[in-house]
């Protein structure tokens, strides 16, 4: 019996009790006129006009329980012989089919599976188990002659084993939850033995005996099982049993490779793996297809499906230790990094303890011979026990060890930590990365780095489809071939640059499966087709500069750390211990060849660098090194000695030495101004980079003008509606403030004002100026100046609130290292100040904190500003509002 030719998809017909259609085998099917019309121009369009007669008319017959709620993944694909209408009834027709071939279907198949008048008869690709390499050994022709008339045994010696088991069940009436059972076993073998199983019962539920030796007419009708034969022969000559000698020569390496991982590789990769293996040694060399299937084969041979890392004691201790060793501040990362990696081993010894726990309940208990499946239709469906091609086919099958959890959920038999994916923010250079890698070495894990940025492509993330040429996998399974473990530690470097949408898909959204741990388990990879890969025991850690451009769900499956820039004292203890020390190495020298005097990284620091990070700051210790180089490389071709000391030259880098080496430096005109005059208010930026710096604000009175507002720097607009209601919000206190002498009188009258940023080159936005841009004003109009070691920072409302801004901690290291001593800003950005600080920046900086613009004021000038009558904060406000 063969298996004709079938279509890469077939319409699936629902099959109600109490029928189920096995291979060669008939039935019948009653459908309505309107069922019928739908399911043939089903049939019809499956092809779109294509295939040989052998293609035509195919369908696939699926058991369907009450409510057409669909049993299990199995059905049986068959051919349309013929309908003829019901002489019942005039609306029902019968349509005859027979079997071909038993057949998977995908576990994305919705449950229900009807055929209704508003929707098309549902269309689904499926698989096709192997077929058995061997005879099954069971014989079962004994039992069946006890149960059967004598009139068919001449039938039941004559029908193959693949068929008989079929034939026994439906003849004899055992109940359809059976029937369909053993429709998913497509190994004759276990078929053969499960319906061996089924006929011991019904013997002895009739009061024969099952052991009892046959009658002498029935040893007539008895055949001997024959030796296993080969399936196919050849000139008379039987082909070697299947194994390693009969592949090809080349193929040889990949099965053996294969028979050393077998219990490492999942169950779908078994099946794949065999299925290819078979394929390939059937493909001419020559063939296009034959490297494809074998590169195929040789990627899912390298990957680590259940390999993974040796159980690493997690230290707390030492982990925090290794953490200060290698990072000098971020105090917040490092605190939230140990809280990971204490929550994580918790995690891991209660769900160790609960394995061991299970493991003693279940030792008396017997081993499971069929695994579950269709688990999210386990309320609604019947449970089956559908059989899988095992790897037996070639040498003997390992011993699973049976996972609890269906197709919808991930197997509980290894620990999965189910945390939210951290996401390291900050500028470049404060050490994102290195934090990554020493997380990985506290867990004992692998680290792999994936860089993200400009990958626009969706296949780079999910892998190319093996139909293109030079197709390869994406980015994660190419990580977890080279670690070689499936449980690493893969740091998701630059997520913010990831494009989004356009031609070529969105990556971002192809991240979403890896990333989220309830979906992860069954990751799917367009190159590895039908073998998901378990990602739900990497750890991925992601870093990004800016949040702006990364997606909210991305987003919203990470939990964002802050890692904010140094300040001058963490710069400088970083730069004597890390990069001082690789700077000498990287030269070719050493820390007697190359000495620094004291003060020397300090103005490197200072005057030199103005970043968060210690890139720069690396660069400019090179320079010093490379300098140093190049005299002692002179000296030494002088001298042409290498053990005695080198005459001539100096390993002192001395203070003066800098500026000789480095230039001048460019970062003098940020300190604030030693001359202060009126208009001229020091404020505090955020730049895009993880910086913070001085915001210099300029105002300048024009005679001859009409009271009008130039704002020149390259402002935004919210940066601009902020200005107009400082400037309002001025003019409305010109007479408590002492800048008129009525209230009638214009504070404006005759002059123009100029508002100007310097730096005009840089974009500027965002209302947290409004507190420094009001002081402004009132030193322009009243000529009192503000002192240049206060910054000022906070937005300001119409009616005098001071409110909250963001940034807080990179504004105020920003000002730390030009010297401010004074900082006023809200009073609702205390707890910021109070948790991100460094200790060192609170104990040089005084921090004022307010409430109303009017507390502000007071702290620059004191009450003494306020003038005329009315004056007082109090009934100069109720006075305001009043006006207002």
């Amino acid at each position: 019996m063969t298996t004709p030719l079938l279509p890469s998809s077939l319409p699936l017909i629902p099959l109600p009790p109490p029928q189920v259609l096995y291979p060669h085998m008939g039935i019948t099917i009653p459908l309505s006129t309107t069922q019928l019309a739908q399911v043939l121009n089903a049939v019809q369009s499956n092809l779109g006009g294509k295939g040989g007669n052998g293609e035509r008319g195919m369908v696939g017959v699926v058991p369907v329980a009450e409510g057409d709620r669909r049993v299990g993944r199995w059905g049986c694909a068959a051919r349309i012989k013929n309908v003829h209408k019901s002489p019942n009834d005039d609306d029902t027709y019968h349509l005859a089919v027979q079997g071909l071939a038993r057949i998977r279907l995908p576990r994305s198949l919705p449950p229900v599976l009807s055929i209704l008048p508003s929707t098309p008869v549902p269309t689904s690709p499926y698989s096709l188990p192997l077929p058995s390499v061997t005879p099954p050994t069971t014989d079962i022709l004994p039992l069946a002659f006890k149960l059967l008339p004598e009139e068919l045994h001449n039938h039941m010696n004559t029908s193959p084993p693949s068929l008989l088991c079929d034939i026994l069940v439906t003849i004899l009436e055992v109940d359809r939850d059976t029937r369909i059972e053993l429709l998913g076993i497509p190994d004759i073998e276990l078929r053969s033995q499960r319906v061996k199983s089924i006929l011991i019962d019904l013997i002895t539920s009739r009061g024969l005996t099952p052991t009892s030796s046959p009658s002498n007419n029935e040893k007539t009708l008895i055949v001997k099982p024959k030796q296993p034969q080969p399936l196919s022969v050849i000139g008379g000559k039987p082909k070697p049993p299947l194994g390693s000698n009969s592949f090809p020569e080349d193929l040889r390496p990949l099965f053996e490779l294969f028979q050393r991982r077998l219990n490492e590789l999942s169950l779908n990769a078994r099946e794949t793996i065999q299925r290819e293996l078979t394929r390939l040694s059937k493909i001419p060399p020559q063939s296009a297809d034959y490297s494809v299937s074998r590169t195929y084969i040789e990627w899912l041979l390298a990957l680590p499906f259940k390999r993974v890392s040796e159980n690493y004691e997690i230290d707390l201790k030492s982990a925090r230790k290794r953490l200060d060793g290698d990072h000098e501040g971020l105090e917040g990362v490092k605190k939230r990094v140990i809280e990971y990696l204490a929550v994580y081993r918790l995690k891991k010894q209660l769900f160790d303890e609960s394995q061991g726990k299970k493991a003693l309940l279940n030792s008396g208990q017997g081993d499971q011979n069929y695994e579950k499946i269709d688990q999210e239709d386990e309320k609604n469906l019947l449970e089956l026990v559908p059989s899988s091609t095992s790897a037996k086919q070639y040498v003997k099958a390992p011993q699973d060890t049976p996972l609890v959890g269906g197709d919808d959920e991930p197997p509980t038999d290894v620990y999965r930590d189910k945390g939210p994916i951290l996401l390291l923010v900050g500028p470049p250079g404060v050490g994102k990365t290195s934090i990554a890698k020493s997380l990985a070495t506290s867990l004992g894990r692998k680290f792999h780095r994936i860089s993200l940025g400009g990958v626009r492509d969706e296949a780079e993330i999910r892998g190319h489809r093996r139909t293109y040429v030079s197709a390869l996998p994406g980015l994660l399974v190419q990580a977890m071939r080279k670690v070689g473990v499936s449980n690493p530690l893969i740091l998701l470097d630059e997520l913010d640059k990831v494009g989004h949408g356009g031609f070529h898909g969105d990556p971002s959204a192809a991240l979403l499966e890896a990333l989220d741990p309830a979906q992860n388990w069954n990751f799917h990879d367009h190159y590895l087709g039908d073998v998901p890969i378990d990602l739900s025991q990497v750890l991925f850690i992601a870093t990004a500069n800016s949040l702006d451009t990364i997606s909210w769900p991305l987003l919203d499956r990470s939990e964002v750390i802050e890692c904010s820039g140094y300040i001058i004292p963490e710069k400088l203890a970083i730069a004597q211990k890390f990069l001082l020390p690789k700077q000498i190495r990287e030269c070719g020298m050493n820390d007697t060849i190359v000495k620094m005097d004291e003060g020397v990284l300090e103005k490197v620091v200072t005057d030199y660098t103005r970043e968060s990070g210690v890139r720069e700051l690396e660069r400019q210790i090179g320079k010093l090194c490379r300098n140093k180089a190049v005299q002692y490389s002179i000296a030494r071709e002088s001298e042409m000695s290498d053990h005695e000391k080198t005459n001539g030259y100096d390993s002192r880098i001395s203070v003066e030495d800098v500026e000789r080496i480095l230039g001048v430096s460019h970062y003098g005109r940020e300190k604030p101004e030693s001359g202060v005059r009126p208009g001229v208010v020091n404020g505090l930026s955020y730049n895009g980079s993880g910086n913070g710096s001085l915001l210099i604000i300029e105002t300048l009175l024009v005679p001859g003008g009409s009271g009008r507002l130039v704002t020149t720097g390259r402002l935004g607009e919210v940066f601009k509606e902020s200005i107009e209601l400082c400037l309002t919000w001025v003019k409305s206190r010109s007479l408590s403030l002492g800048i008129t002498d009525s209230p009638d009188q214009d504070p404006l009258k005759g002059f123009d004002i100029h508002y100007h940023i310097p730096e005009g080159a840089i974009q500027k936005d965002g209302p947290s100026a409004g507190i420094a841009t009001v002081l402004a004003f009132i030193s322009l109009l009243t000529g009192k100046a503000v002192s240049s070691d206060i910054a000022i920072t906070g937005e300001m409302s119409l009616r005098g609130s001071c409110l909250r801004i963001g940034g807080v901690k990179e504004k105020v290291i920003g000002a730390h290292r030009v010297g401010v001593k004074k900082i006023i800003l809200p009073r609702t950005n205390r707890p910021d100040v109070e948790a991100d600080i460094p200790d060192l920046v609170k104990k040089e900086i005084h921090f004022v904190y307010v409430d109303k613009i009017e507390q502000a004021i007071e702290e620059v000038w004191g009450k003494d500003i306020w003038v005329g009558p009315g004056a007082g904060e109090r009934d100069m406000r109720v006075k305001v509002d009043a006006r207002l």
